[in-house]
């Protein structure tokens, strides 16, 4: 019996180092899913904070080019979806395990939208939920800094571990850039105008029927302050509302339109600054991410205006 178990460890033992080394090359690709490669870094002292939008549109390697001799690195965009990564008490947790112990002087670029810090709408079918993302991956992943991140691998990875050893990056539009910056390559929408239009008439039919079912939410906004209390205590915090195309913008002033005071009474109280980007015209891939080209020009924007703020301080 002994023999027995032993011969079956041992098989077992096998299979897994054949697998280890079989998927060892396809995890050390550029590029797995548009989440995977921020949860295998080191801990971070400066970070990229938000949803999809600021994941697109910030790029820490042009931040640090600009900034960083004034504050501390690793940098990392830490940024995922509305989904994953609205402000509450989850984002709050992953936030605090992904910062680098005894940071002092890090760089937190804080994005804000009215999406962000809203809720659904109850409803008598849909009583109040709380915070949807709890039972999530931003919620659920306590290990934000494995490489490699099994538990990711085991619970979140959005297809089976064999397709890894198929998976053809040199197809994939989405790219995921070490330092967290998702990267969308799609060719200038200058070139493709067709296309582009009918993408950001879908993107704008989908957040029409989002401010329809949703509202503001007093403990996200609790959440926001919380986080950035946290965040000064390490560095510098600066909120940015991230620039969107003119239909998505209407919007968001139709659905909030105290949105931008509220962002400055709460960047008074809490003694942060607020760049408010908002309606700047720089190109979007669908009226609510910029273009890759975009994303670096305004990037570039951002931290000279980090710049100039710190200069005249």
């Amino acid at each position: 019996m002994r023999k027995l178990l032993f011969q079956l460890l041992l098989l077992l033992g096998s299979v897994g180092l054949v697998a280890g080394l079989l998927l060892r090359p396809a995890l050390r690709r550029p590029y797995l899913d548009a989440f995977y490669t921020r949860f295998t870094t080191p801990p971070a002292a400066s970070l990229v904070i938000g949803t999809s939008r600021a994941a697109q549109a910030v790029l820490p390697a042009v931040l640090q080019a600009r900034l960083g001799q004034r504050f501390e690195g690793p940098w990392l965009n830490y940024a995922f979806t509305l989904y994953q990564s609205p402000y509450g008490p989850s984002y709050l947790a992953s936030i605090q395990r992904k910062l680098a112990p005894n940071t002092h002087n890090g760089l937190f670029v804080v994005a804000v939208d009215p999406w962000s810090l809203s809720v659904a709408r109850p409803t008598k079918a849909r009583p109040p939920a709380g915070f949807p993302e709890d039972k999530l991956m931003i919620g659920q992943l306590r290990n934000v800094s494995q490489n490699p991140n099994l538990d990711y691998l085991a619970h979140y990875i959005n297809f089976s571990l064999y397709r890894l050893l198929l998976h053809d990056t040199a197809k994939v539009v989405e790219r995921l850039h070490p330092d967290g910056w998702l990267e969308i390559a799609l060719p200038s929408p200058l070139t493709t105008p067709a296309r582009t239009r009918q993408r950001e008439t879908e993107r704008l039919a989908t957040y029409h029927q989002l401010a329809a079912a949703s509202q503001p939410s007093a403990a996200r906004l609790a959440s926001l302050h919380q986080l950035i209390t946290f965040l000064k205590g390490h560095g510098r915090v600066v909120l940015v509302r991230v620039p969107t195309g003119q239909a998505m913008t209407a919007l968001e002033a139709a659905y909030q339109p105290y949105f931008d005071q509220q962002m400055q009474q709460t960047s008074h109280a809490l003694g942060v600054p607020y760049l408010n980007y908002a309606g700047q015209p720089y190109l979007t891939t669908d009226g609510n991410h910029l273009w890759r080209g975009a994303a670096r020009a305004f990037s570039q924007k951002l931290a000279e205006d980090i710049a100039l703020m710190d200069n005249n301080k």
